[in-house]
């Protein structure tokens, strides 16, 4: 089809074929950039990883941080609502003979592939480089773990277990009050306890630690679409801002705020995101943040031990104060409720995504934190609750 009027069709609209096209091929080189700088691992830490992704998230996270709403939702609302606009107005004007239903196709998707370019190429300069950057292990010089025995294992759902009964009895004061967890009115202030442990736990691992400038996490208007794709948190990189919906269980939201805002400071792989949003929230001065985060090392350690030996992994869970599993079995049945095609259809679409940035196991990769745990506790004596923590939980 040419790009000339045609006077039998007067809402006929320019292809402008050239530009678009241009415009698309963004995405393909930037997916080329990233694998490139993927073979450069060092050097896209040094260059984007260490300067080019903290000075955008910094900024962006910054200045929409003022808005007391999730500025990336509006701004997917509206750009859906302008494609559902400019298709109705195609439509119409095709019953109308009013314009050749060639000329409709042809423009939505050259318009299509302009701006899926542009996105991409955005979503690569803003955040997703962080992809390309060296595995945490290797940044840290831990070696492949080998053989992981029973009794190490064993070892490591004590611990947390017993920090994690430390923890409920620092934030309610027994061992049992009778209902769930709830969470705090001053959810800032667990923020900035958790922006604290963030620094602290970068300082221990010998780290860089950036200024802590960044905009808080918002809570999403569209809840019950999160609920039902089964997204308890994302970040979305166009504006810097870290999201967790509302109505998680007090026990999650500590390690899910963490997590999300692990991501906000340029952690992409989920795996480190869930290890450090352990480490931000186990270095906090928050026990409602600590008493998340060693329910999540202490459920992936007894996970990891029911591969091996699950009679002696169910026998050292029941270690836990009856209010610890009331917790427990509130969340299980919380998660449980939302599950459905919906929660398959986003685990799918986020599978995928992930896979396409070189995330091995793609959704399965929430899971290998346990790996990431296992290397901390050899680097740090046997030990995955934190020093300083530690000797807190031995005195209670």
């Amino acid at each position: 089809m040419k790009d000339i009027p045609d006077n039998s069709f007067p809402c006929n609209r320019p292809l402008r074929l050239r530009r678009r096209l241009i415009l698309f091929a963004i995405a393909p080189a930037s997916y080329l950039a990233f694998l490139f700088l993927s073979l450069l691992p060092r050097f896209a830490e040094s260059i984007y990883g260490n300067a080019v992704a903290p000075f955008f998230s910094i900024v962006l996270s910054t200045v929409t941080g003022v808005l007391p709403f999730a500025l990336g939702e509006l701004l997917v609302v509206l750009v859906l609502l302008l494609y559902a606009t400019e298709a109705a107005i195609a439509v119409r004007d095709v019953i109308r003979r009013q314009r050749h239903i060639k000329n409709a196709l042809a423009v939505g998707a050259l318009r299509l592939a302009r701006d899926v370019g542009v996105i991409v190429g955005l979503f690569y300069v803003l955040w997703g480089f962080n992809y390309a950057l060296p595995p945490l292990p290797e940044r840290l010089g831990w070696r492949s773990l080998g053989d992981v025995g029973r009794e190490e294992l064993a070892e490591l759902v004590v611990e947390t277990a017993v920090a994690t009964n430390a923890a409920y009895l620092a934030v309610h004061g027994n061992t049992d009050i009778g209902r769930p967890t709830s969470l705090p009115e001053d959810l800032d202030s667990l923020e900035r306890s958790l922006q604290a442990g963030w620094e602290h736990a970068r300082a221990e691992l010998g780290l860089a630690v950036y200024p802590n400038w960044f905009g808080g996490v918002k809570t999403p208007l569209f809840t019950r679409l999160y609920e039902w794709l089964g997204i308890a948190g994302y970040y979305f990189p166009f504006t810097g801002e870290g999201n967790v919906r509302a109505g998680i269980p007090a026990i999650d939201y500590p390690k899910t705020l963490a997590h999300e805002m692990t991501h906000q400071r340029g952690v992409a792989r989920e795996s480190e995101a869930n290890f450090w949003g352990y480490l931000a929230a186990a270095h906090s001065n928050d026990p409602l943040a600590q008493y998340s985060a060693y329910r999540f090392a202490n459920r992936q350690m007894v996970a990891e031990l029911a591969r091996i030996d699950p009679q002696t992994a169910l026998q050292l869970s029941r270690r836990r104060h009856p209010g610890v599993q009331r917790d427990i079995e509130h969340s299980r049945r919380y998660w449980m409720s939302f599950r459905g095609r919906g929660t398959a259809l986003g685990s799918t679409v986020n599978n995928a995504f992930l896979r396409s940035n070189r995330v091995e196991g793609g959704v399965r990769s929430y899971s290998m934190s346990a790996f990431l745990f296992l290397a901390y506790a050899r680097a740090h004596g046997g030990n995955l609750v934190p020093g300083s923590q530690r000797g807190e939980m031995l005195d209670r």
